[in-house]
């Protein structure tokens, strides 16, 4: 199963989260904040999106409504429950 999609849209999701979050916590520029917020909320729709157009498991599909981290914990399950490759 090729997991690049999902793979990419959490780690947009996680990176731009922890941008709003640094932002909050020191300069709080609102540029910053009006950019980054959109990106942040379409990342967490993607991401949700992928994973149920992929053959995932139940428990890693409802991980992704977790915001900020929910699709990096959904591939962390996938990984755990998938079978290893043959060597």
């Amino acid at each position: 199963m090729d997991l690049r999609w999902l793979r990419l849209a959490s780690w947009a999701e996680t990176v731009s989260l922890v941008v709003l979050l640094v932002n909050l916590g020191t300069a709080h520029v609102e540029a910053v904040a009006s950019l980054m917020g959109p990106v942040h909320g379409c990342a967490y729709l993607a991401t949700i999106a992928t994973a149920f157009l992929l053959p995932l498991p139940r428990q890693a599909r409802t991980l992704t409504f977790v915001p900020g981290i929910g699709g990096l914990l959904a591939l962390r399950r996938t990984a755990a429950t998938s079978p290893a490759p043959p060597d």
